[in-house]
């Protein structure tokens, strides 16, 4: 029955299966195509969450749809089907094949048969699905797969100050902001930005990823598996102290990495933004008084919503509970004396439902899973929302401003006061 009610945890709530997460980090390498080995059900609930953060992955995301024959005689004629339209129809840089769980248990040799079918590009294969595990857990697992398969040169000479970025996933709402402005204060510090992987890298970038002095591990649950066999594959050390939300939020990330030195662009920016967000929230306090929240609720993938939830009590806001929902089981335990309560949705989902169906008066920075529940019972009226993670269905963000780094700090904190004051106008 535990299992049956987490099986229902992965296709209901804010996590996906793992057959997303593999098609997401696919979906982050140009040229790439994909071929869901699966039912139309399969194919078209990973399309439909992957094309709202990339909008033309139907052109290079497939289906096989074997039919019901295919429990006893395999789905090889299906697959090699579509393969060979695939020779026809592109010219992909890499390809990804990936069983949906239900085919997964017939037992099909994919790599067999696309070894079988001769594709001109390298293939990955993998079994995937909700049996496996979550968003995260694809994404991981298929990202080694890609490196074992493509088995990136260890000759190439390391640069100085060069830094490979890992764990990020167009499958995170609000990613190419938040890369962006990840890459823009890395060169503003020094860096030089090597591979993002996963996230924009070519195959031929990732072939040359070695080249980087270290990796740095952004959302945890994505990155540190593959950071790990980077280490001991290719000897490349890594760095992962969470995601940069907030001015010292950032600041703090940034003094953690290796061989940073304070720059002078730095020093300008965050005095700059400080002077800022000072006289506007100033301004508003005299009007509206403090930004306090009775109870917050951040609910989203384990680093971001630990990191958020942090800079949330230490720089952004005043609170009574601050509880944090963590929408992963995270590798290690995470603690931290900001945060009064970690819940688990993977682990007791009771707890959950119960926290947010007595949530009132409070923010809740999550995704519109957790907002309609907090609806059925009448709750949102007294309620705050700002939504950071997938899936989104009650706000439209389409402006290329960032959540992380000193730009993200400066539009987070413009969120927060302008959702306060609606909410203080509207009473």
């Amino acid at each position: 029955m535990a299992k049956a009610e987490q099986w229902g945890n992965i296709c209901n709530r804010v996590n996906t299966c793992a057959l997303t997460g593999a098609a997401a980090f696919f979906a982050g390498i140009p040229g790439a195509e994909i071929i869901n080995n699966g039912p139309l059900w399969c194919y078209f609930y990973a399309l439909r969450y992957l094309e709202r953060a990339k909008p033309d992955i139907g052109k290079f995301y497939h289906g096989t749809q074997p039919d019901n024959n295919s429990v006893i005689y395999g789905t090889e004629q299906f697959l090699l089907d579509e393969l060979e339209l695939r020779k026809k129809n592109s010219a992909a840089s890499i390809m990804l094949i990936e069983n949906s769980c239900s085919v997964s248990l017939i037992g099909d040799d994919i790599a067999g048969i696309a070894r079988k079918a001769k594709m001109p590009c390298p293939v990955v294969c993998f079994d995937s699905g909700g049996l496996l595990g979550k968003f995260c857990r694809g994404y991981s697992l298929v990202g080694v797969k890609c490196l074992q398969e493509l088995i990136p040169s260890k000759k190439v000479p390391k640069r100085a100050r060069r830094v490979n970025i890992l764990g990020m996933s167009i499958g995170y709402l609000n990613d190419d902001n938040d890369l962006a402005e990840v890459k823009r204060i890395l060169v503003l510090a020094g860096y030089e930005i090597g591979v993002c992987l996963g996230d924009g890298a070519t195959v031929e970038e990732i072939m040359n990823l070695s080249a980087a002095e270290f990796n740095l591990v952004m959302h945890e649950e994505l990155g540190l598996d593959i950071a790990k066999f980077l280490e001991e594959e290719y000897a490349m050390p890594y760095v992962s102290n969470g995601v940069p939300y907030g001015l010292e939020g950032t600041l703090n990330w940034l003094k953690a990495l290796p061989g940073y030195i304070l720059q002078q662009e730095i020093s300008n920016e965050v005095e700059r933004y400080r002077n800022k967000l000072f006289a506007a929230t100033n301004e508003m306090r005299l009007v509206w008084g403090e930004l306090w929240y009775d109870n917050i609720i951040v609910s989203g993938p384990s680093t971001m919503a630990f990191s958020l939830a942090e800079a949330l009590r230490r720089e952004w806001v005043d609170t009574g509970k601050l509880t944090v929902m963590l929408q992963d089981v995270p590798a290690e335990k995470k603690i931290s004396t900001e945060i009064d309560e970690i819940l688990l949705p993977a682990e007791n989902m009771k707890e959950v439902e119960a926290a947010l169906m007595g949530f009132d008066n409070g923010l809740l920075m999550g995704s519109s899973s957790e907002t309609v529940v907090l609806q059925r019972n009448k709750h949102a009226k007294n309620v705050q929302i700002s939504n950071i993670s997938y899936p989104i269905a009650d706000e439209l963000l389409i402006t290329s401003e960032p959540f992380m780094g000193f730009r993200g700090a400066a539009h987070m904190l413009q969120r927060l006061w302008n959702g306060s004051i609606a909410m203080k106008v509207n009473r």
